[in-house]
């Protein structure tokens, strides 16, 4: 993609105009705003560059030369008012647009069906393709694939009434098979409360996972892939609390552990992408280092799109990440990250960088 205008539609879902959300869902609205405001800034940085995207009626972007970019016809912003009229304009941006980055979280299969239906209108879709997605997607298939090549990760079951017959270890978490930004994912202390919480799950048997609750630090990375090529990021730290449950509170980049446990965990990632060939562009991964193994990484799930992490990165890099995203067959240099500092990232985008201690 280069030389004259490139049109790029970017759909994400949660602002889109696709869905009416809950105020538990009032998180996610906000890391997919700061996602979905990050892209669009990077590529209105590349002047051949117009972009697409949907609104619902009161969601605002906080972009820098919103108005300007609209005014000389490169960003078209299309307000919604009703799921229909999203799925209308979804379509007719897919067939106006030369590729299609979608942002959309796993579950109830939002990410595969609209990855789906892009493809279905002719679209040119950035990122994995779609098998790959649906197996990501789906965190017991994930499970089953990684114990069965001997990957490292997290011991799962499927919570059912004959799990709960069986001897368990506390402290436990469960979560949704197909979950997303930590939306059912809890954690119990003991047997009382885990039955508590099955006998208002035991109607979705099959559709929620359990696993122990492991000691440990949480990390996440990125691999932009491209043909022949994958160019993993610095690895950050989540950072999560469980006060009042499972909160997620953005991360820093890099993590600081010691650079020693960096070969096991992109070890780790080469392994896992060897076995999925399909996945492609920006791809997310959650890792722990648990306290008792750290130099023995697990890990905890692949994110097949963009991640909120996106909006740290960008910061910590003069390159452009989305140039490279949305260029996957062009070859770049490898991206050259600035040293000495560490960025800190909230779910709502807002992003500070610290001089290293």
């Amino acid at each position: 993609m280069s030389g004259s205008a490139v049109n790029i539609f970017v759909s994400e879902y949660l602002c889109s105009g696709a869905c009416e959300l809950s105020d538990t869902e009032a998180g996610i609205f906000r890391e997919g705003t700061a996602m979905l405001e990050a892209v669009i800034s990077d590529l209105l940085a590349l002047p051949h560059m117009r972009v697409i995207t949907s609104l619902q009626q009161n969601v605002e972007l906080k972009l820098p030369l919103l108005e300007q970019a609209i005014r000389a016809e490169r960003l078209q912003i299309f307000r919604v008012d009703t799921p229909e009229q999203e799925r209308e304009i979804f379509k007719t941006a897919c067939l106006a647009s030369d590729c299609v980055l979608i942002i959309a979280p796993e579950f109830e299969e939002l990410l595969s069906r609209r990855t789906q239906q892009a493809l279905d209108y002719g679209a040119v879709v950035s990122g994995p393709d779609l098998t790959t997605i649906q197996l990501t997607a789906d965190k017991w298939r994930l499970f089953e694939m990684m114990q069965e090549h001997s990957l490292p990760t997290i011991p799962t079951r499927l919570l059912s009434a004959e799990l709960l017959r069986s001897a368990i270890t506390f402290p436990c978490l469960i979560k949704h098979r197909f979950g997303a930004g930590g939306l059912g994912l809890e954690a119990f202390e003991n047997e009382k409360q885990l039955r508590n919480r099955w006998n208002l799950l035991s109607s979705a048997e099959g559709q929620y996972l359990f696993q122990p609750f492991l000691q440990g630090k949480p990390l996440s990375t990125v691999a932009l892939i491209r043909p022949g090529e994958r160019d993993y990021f610095p690895v950050g730290e989540q950072q999560i609390s469980w006060d009042q449950g499972f909160a997620y509170q953005g991360g820093s980049i890099p993590a600081d552990i010691d650079q020693s446990m960096l070969p096991s965990i992109y070890n780790l990632l080469d392994r896992v992408c060897d076995l999925l060939p399909g996945l492609a562009g920006y791809v997310g991964f959650d890792i722990l280092l648990p306290d008792d193994s750290p130099h023995e990484p697990l890990l905890v799930e692949i994110n097949p799109r963009l991640t909120t992490s996106y909006t740290g990165y960008r910061r910590l890099t003069q390159d452009n990440l989305a140039e490279r995203m949305m260029n996957l067959e062009t070859e770049f240099p490898r991206i050259t990250w600035q040293e000495g500092v560490t960025v800190r990232f909230q779910p709502d985008g807002t992003v500070s960088l610290n001089p290293q201690l």
